[in-house]
């Protein structure tokens, strides 16, 4: 298995941190995700504030891999389920 290694400065790494701290997710686990994403075909997510667009959330969602389990998951419902809207 091949190890990369990043250097960041202070303040980066402390962000990263307190993200990391605040997702309740090890810093290499969020790494290790974002890179399968990419590699997926997502495109580079680049904050313009602290928070992310509606797309990027989405696009992350779709190609992170967080939900590949409901490929799994059996079809319950159909078109003609529930109250029309």
């Amino acid at each position: 298995m091949g190890q990369l290694n990043v250097k960041l400065d202070d303040s980066s790494l402390e962000a990263l941190k307190r993200f990391s701290a605040r997702q309740r997710t090890p810093v290499s686990w969020l790494l290790k995700d974002y890179i399968a994403y990419l590699l997926a075909g997502g495109a580079p997510v680049r904050l313009d504030g602290d928070e992310l667009s509606a797309r990027q959330l989405t696009e992350i969602a779709q190609r992170g891999g967080s939900f590949d389990w409901l490929a799994d998951e059996p079809d319950i419902y159909t078109l003609n389920d529930g109250v029309p809207l």
